[in-house]
């Protein structure tokens, strides 16, 4: 089914539709199917699409299910062939004089009327005849993204080159901009890079598709797996966390994320520098706070409030943005007492992001010291499922989690004056 992947990549980008437009489409005319499958489908991962697939990818695409599979020819007595056989008619008649033709015309209208056609034929089919190039900007991105992840595996252009065939690819051109590598090339490039989660590599190649306009997080200065983690949050619909050592980064301000990232001493942002890893926490949280963002709901440790890493006043303006954030119906923080504490899970801080399309799985990313992993195994997915909802039902109310932040605002306030200096 090489050649189906081909030609479904063909015919996305040449009717300028995205996965997710066609997995929308398919699921709203009965067929559910995922925007991941149809990306699957169309890099090959996936090769045995039902007839039903099949027959709905071509009529969405207006293409005929016999192209789609890699046909030239299709099967007798469809409307294609029918219309392959008028063409071989013409070709015939070439020549006759017009006396002659105008007898052909009257015998083919008999017999179209004779068979109950209508008096016209429908047009032929547009067979798209190429993908459509990647505009600049977006070669630009995904030619900065395959750098740094070359970098990153520390391989060099020729290393690149000799390991996937002399001839297949131009590194140097592709990581310029100046060539738009087909999906299956870049497929390939990420697998010899070394990246294996899937939603890393499906950032990636939704560059590569161009299946999607850019995005702040696609800039360079942005390492590819923190723009991974703001691609899923853009597309999420509920987002869960769970953090024991730090306020949520959803839920952070400025100073006290920067102090965060020097308690971490920069492990986990690593590729980027403490004021640029603040500048994306930024830009991640106006999403919470956007029309049509997702709900939060945040799990933490009283600990965490507890826990002294920046001056009173830090901690003071950290607090009075949990109360602000408790207040608004989007989001629902929670707190785990240090007393008598009903559930603590044995894992350590994670978040899982559910997406509004029912049949899309949902994504677990556990939060470890030198890096996030991000986890789509549904059974691994799930477990963390269990451990969120049995935190969600012995942690605070809504009304206790206000009434604790109060306390230990009050508790902050008592700090020596001098200790307490706003910062601007």
């Amino acid at each position: 089914m090489a050649k189906f992947a081909e030609r479904l990549d063909l015919a996305l980008n040449k009717r300028s539709f995205t996965g997710a437009q066609v997995a929308a489409a398919l699921t709203e005319a009965g067929i559910p199917i995922t925007r991941a499958y149809v990306s699957q489908l169309r890099t090959g991962k996936q090769t045995n699409p039902t007839l039903q697939v099949l027959r709905a990818l071509a009529a969405s695409l207006q293409v005929s299910v016999g192209w789609l599979v890699g046909e030239d020819y299709v099967e007798s007595g469809t409307v294609d062939d029918l219309q392959l056989r008028a063409g071989g008619i013409g070709l015939t008649a070439s020549g006759l004089s017009e006396e002659s033709m105008a007898v052909l015309r009257g015998v083919i209208e008999l017999a179209r009327q004779a068979e109950g056609l209508p008096e016209h034929p429908e047009p032929a089919m547009e067979i798209p005849d190429a993908a459509a190039p990647l505009r600049e900007p977006m070669r630009q991105a995904l030619g900065e993204r395959l750098r740094s992840l070359r970098l990153a595996s520390q391989l060099s252009p020729e290393k690149v080159e000799t390991a996937l065939g002399k001839g297949s690819v131009a590194v140097e051109a592709i990581e310029e901009g100046r060539l738009a590598p087909a999906p299956a090339t870049v497929e390939r490039l990420l697998t010899l890079y070394g990246v294996s989660p899937m939603p890393a590599r499906e950032y990636v190649l939704s560059l590569a598709r161009g299946e999607r306009e850019l995005e702040w997080y696609d800039s360079d200065w942005v390492p590819v797996w923190l723009a991974t983690t703001c691609a899923i949050d853009a597309r999420a619909s509920v987002i869960r966390t769970y953090h024991t050592h730090f306020v949520p980064p959803l839920l952070q301000t400025e100073t006290y994320a920067l102090a965060a990232i020097a308690a971490m001493d920069m492990g986990s942002f690593r590729q980027t520098t403490a004021d640029a890893a603040v500048d994306i926490l930024v830009a991640r949280q106006k999403l919470i706070g956007s029309p049509g963002g997702p709900v939060v709901w945040a799990v933490m440790d009283e600990g965490v409030l507890l826990r002294s890493i920046a001056t009173p006043q830090v901690m003071l303006d950290q607090l009075d943005r949990l109360i602000e954030y408790t207040k608004r119906p989007n989001i629902s923080l929670h707190i785990v007492p240090m007393e008598d504490p009903a559930y603590v899970p044995r894992t350590g801080p994670f978040t899982l992001w559910r997406f509004p399309e029912a049949f899309e799985p949902d994504i677990a990313c556990s939060h470890a010291l030198e890096a996030d992993e991000l986890i789509t195994d549904a059974v691994i997915v799930e477990a963390y499922h269990q451990a969120f909802a049995k935190l969600s039902v012995t942690t605070t109310t809504r009304d206790e989690t206000l009434d604790l932040l109060y306390s230990h605002r009050e508790r902050l306030s008592r700090a020596p004056a001098n200790e307490i200096i706003r910062e601007h």
